[in-house]
């Protein structure tokens, strides 16, 4: 099994950077946070708070960007997409957490 060292190298990469750079015709990804990386993405669907996924992206992000970057995340993580995907699904309304 990896280390954690090595996962977290692994996330901590910016998902902006990596969704321009593979999927350069698609102009929303410009819009992304430039500090969100996958570590963060990682963080939120795993701290329960999955419904703040779009704020976490930041800009114009939507359904088929989300998708991308949970398939990224799957592959990244060794996980299933179906598991990530489930963790954003499974998540309260953002109505209903609790801010610290």
């Amino acid at each position: 099994m990896e280390d954690l060292k090595n996962i977290i190298k692994k996330l901590d990469v910016s998902i902006k950077k990596w969704y321009v750079e593979n999927y350069p015709s698609d102009d929303l990804g410009t819009t992304l946070s430039a500090s969100t990386t996958f570590l963060d993405l990682n963080n939120l669907l795993n701290s329960g708070k999955g419904s703040g996924v779009y704020e976490l992206l930041g800009g114009d992000a939507d359904s088929i960007i989300r998708e991308r970057c949970f398939a990224k995340l799957a592959e990244l993580t060794g996980q299933n997409y179906d598991s990530i995907y489930n963790k954003w699904l499974d998540s309260p309304n953002k109505e209903d957490e609790i801010e610290k």
